[in-house]
């Protein structure tokens, strides 16, 4: 076990050498890592309480994000926020590797400090795990190399059709002809006079409308009295206009009726529009700049419903709008299956971690 350390950062000729030196920051993104943000000099190894470690270490950061680790592929250092292996001769590496990661939580468990919490080297040395001979680590870790490889290659498939689906809405809306948004949406302010709709929903940002108690957890938002409260039905957009430019336009596509706090603002498409066309338009970057436009306010930026009517849609043909609404729905269909199967085959690999690692 080898800790790290960082020279003066007051000093320039510490720094920027061809050393490569993590932080805790860098490491459990990836079981891989070569290249660091910053590096250091050999004097700055010198000056300092940074060691050098062999590729193939397990760089294991003990402070911040406790129990995080990556694997080295080339020779490096770390700041003092790691408590690193460095495998014997008789322990295979990506063993190692995985068999840290089951300790994580026993890390935490017993971290200590006043200012931060950080396991500690001795902690961490009295950590007590079971070890089979060479030949089955080399066989436990490829079997897990070949599951990371696989939910490797499932995340580039979720990132791609992601990019295709940026790429395809920004075609689709860069045509068109240039008509005021206004004229195709209009206010929706029917309120929950009697009370009769309980059914109160929220704006996520990456999720849309969900029922505002996921949103809070076990905290009560909602007032008994929920008479002023938007009633919100299918076709339905809502927005937060003062948390516009870090929340989210949502459609309320199911079939459900909600109510809402009145301080969002509510609207639906005209017939002439469609709205899951709306939706995407939404997510594209011809409105991002239509945005920026219309933001009003220096602190907390706001966008206001007038100004909303405001923005520039390109308006096509009502069929052609389903055509691209449906295309488009299709690949966001299609990503959540992937984001489905990528979840099981995470699930798949925390299980087998626990079986394997007793």
């Amino acid at each position: 076990m080898v800790g790290g350390g960082t020279p003066d950062t007051t000093v320039p000729s510490l720094w920027n050498g061809d050393i490569q030196w993590f932080t805790p920051t860098e490491v459990g993104h990836q079981k891989y890592v070569s290249k660091s943000a910053r590096t250091i000099t050999q004097l700055g190894l010198q000056k300092s309480s940074a060691k050098k470690l062999p590729a193939g270490s397990i760089l294991l950061s003990s402070r911040a994000t406790i129990g995080e680790c990556s694997i080295a592929q080339r020779e490096c250092t770390t700041n003092q926020g790691f408590q690193n292996l460095i495998p014997k001769n008789d322990t295979n590496n990506e063993f190692l590797y995985y068999l840290a990661q089951t300790k994580k939580h026993h890390f935490i468990k017993y971290a200590s400090g006043s200012t931060f919490l950080e396991i500690s080297n001795s902690e961490i040395r009295k950590t007590k795990c079971t070890v089979p001979g060479t030949e089955e680590q080399t066989q436990i870790a490829a079997f897990l190399s070949a599951l990371d490889d696989r939910i490797s290659v499932q995340n580039k498939i979720i990132e791609d059709l992601k990019i295709l689906k940026k790429e395809l809405c920004n075609k689709v809306f860069s045509k068109g002809t240039a008509v005021r948004l206004g004229e195709l949406i209009e206010e929706v302010t029917v309120r929950n006079k009697s009370n009769a709709c309980d059914n109160v929903l929220s704006v996520s940002n990456k999720m849309g409308f969900i029922k505002q108690s996921e949103q809070f957890e076990d905290r009560t938002i909602a007032s008994e009295n929920k008479s002023n409260y938007k009633v919100v039905t299918k076709g339905c957009f809502a927005y937060n206009p003062a948390r516009i430019n870090v929340g989210s336009i949502a459609l309320l596509s199911s079939h459900s009726v909600g109510i809402i706090s009145p301080m969002y603002v509510c609207f639906k498409a005209k017939n002439v529009l469609d709205s899951t066309y709306l939706s995407f338009y939404y997510q594209s970057n011809f409105f991002a700049r239509e945005l920026q436009k219309k933001l009003e306010g220096s602190v907390r930026q706001c966008l206001t419903y007038e100004n909303m009517r405001e923005t520039i849609i390109p308006y096509v043909d009502i069929e052609r709008q389903r055509e691209i609404a449906t295309t488009l729905n299709r690949i966001t269909m299609l990503i959540a299956t992937e984001e489905k199967c990528l979840k099981a085959l995470q699930k798949q690999k925390s299980y087998f971690l626990n079986a394997m690692f007793i």
